[in-house]
């Protein structure tokens, strides 16, 4: 099974598969205290004009709905056809509008440059991150916000993940080094978190790195 099939499995079979909570789609950052990355991204994103931003391997929306309420202009883009539907459908429940694209995140080219790319949960599926890596980087305009989560290799891969083949990063390893010429607001190494974010494999756990990395202005 590749990770196309299993989240469109996933998702098919449930409801809400992420974000279960009804606090959700809250736009405060204090409502988030289990996710430093979601915590982060709101703090940069209330602290600026609205512009516009990508939700790269959106799963079911949560991180482009956040946005899109707090004025921003997202576009999602998310592999599974029962994601992307939920992101549609979610984002109209809520109120909002996001602009969904039903592709792989390797293949997807940008209307334009983006203020704020999120990239959530996407990286530890790919053996190849610097392809993307530098291409969210050239996505993104001077001075604007790259903000990542993906497993680490501190911990090892749980066995109820194996399922589809998964790449974490080392700690020091592409992610970090791909952004060393960035500000780097957040750059943490969560070790052996336990999951609690889906509840279908029983209990496991996870180290991430996060990272939330401001691109070099033209000004330098």
């Amino acid at each position: 099974m590749d990770v196309a099939q299993f989240f469109q499995a996933a998702y098919g079979r449930n409801e809400r598969y992420w974000w279960t909570v009804p606090q959700r789609y809250s736009t405060d950052p204090e409502d988030h205290h289990a996710s430093v990355i979601t915590r982060s991204v709101l703090r940069y994103a209330r602290s600026r004009p609205p512009g516009r931003a990508l939700d790269l391997g959106s799963g079911e929306g949560a991180d482009a709905i956040r946005l899109a309420l707090l004025g921003w202009q997202v576009d999602a883009v998310e592999i599974s056809g029962a994601g992307a539907e939920k992101i549609e459908r979610f984002a109209r429940d809520t109120g909002v509008e996001v602009t969904v694209y039903h592709t792989d995140a390797r293949s997807y080219t940008a209307p334009a440059r983006y203020d704020l790319i999120v990239c959530n949960g996407l990286l530890h599926y790919l053996p190849d991150k610097e392809e993307v890596i530098r291409s969210m980087q050239a996505m993104t305009h001077p001075g604007g916000a790259n903000a990542i989560s993906c497993w680490s290799t501190f911990t090892p891969v749980p066995r109820s993940h194996r399922i589809v083949p998964t790449y974490p990063d080392d700690e020091d390893g592409v992610i970090t080094r791909l952004y060393r010429d960035w500000r780097r607001p957040l750059h943490y190494f969560e070790r052996n978190r336990l999951e609690a974010s889906h509840d279908d494999m029983g209990e496991h756990v996870h180290s991430h790195i996060k990272m939330l990395a401001i691109a070099p202005s033209n000004d330098r």
